[in-house]
């Protein structure tokens, strides 16, 4: 059994294929620009939601000197951050919250743990994730990727300043976890 035969414009040889080609695929590309996605308004987050601006434990200016410190001076802005109750406070998108077990090392800090992230980094590349703690259920009925505001004490940091990009991991037992309205 024989394969049909192209049409024209393919059965020509050599240029007069080559431009066709070149043409299907010029005006392809102009006519579909398929990496620019205008996201809806109902996603575009509150007009409050400034985790680099605002005044926030650990925005662009105070992670810049976290940054800048030697390794004592971070442990004592640490030490300070840790005995001074509800200190801590932040922003970020909610990602999902859990009940822990009894068995769970970080058990000790709080019944259930809501995870938060920062969806860009706040200064440089520094990616920052928080886990708020708490006895109580804080926040619930809330949808993935809702923008949250919080305050809390610290009582973990992990900061991986050797990474690339570097990362910032805050655990906090909270005080309160609301979303955030415009």
């Amino acid at each position: 059994m024989r394969a049909p035969r192209c049409s024209l414009p393919f059965r020509l040889g050599g240029a007069s294929s080559l431009l066709v080609a070149l043409g299907l695929g010029v005006l392809g590309t102009v006519a579909c620009d398929t990496n620019k996605h205008d996201d809806p308004k109902f996603l575009a987050p509150p007009k409050s939601f400034d985790p680099k601006g605002a005044d926030l434990s650990f925005n662009e200016k105070s992670l810049e000197a976290f940054n800048s410190m030697s390794t004592d001076e971070r442990a004592a802005h640490l030490e300070k951050l840790k005995a001074t109750k509800g200190s801590l406070k932040g922003q970020a998108t909610f990602q999902r919250d859990e009940e822990l077990t009894e068995k769970i090392d970080d058990r000790k800090y709080g019944k259930y743990v809501v995870w938060a992230t920062v969806p860009a980094p706040v200064w440089l590349e520094v990616k920052v994730e928080y886990q708020l703690f708490s006895d109580t259920q804080l926040l619930t009925g809330v949808a993935p990727n809702t923008h949250i505001e919080f305050t809390g004490t610290l009582v973990d940091l992990i900061y991986q300043d050797s990474a690339k990009p570097r990362s910032l991991e805050i655990k906090l037992q909270a005080d309160s976890i609301s979303p955030l309205k415009d």
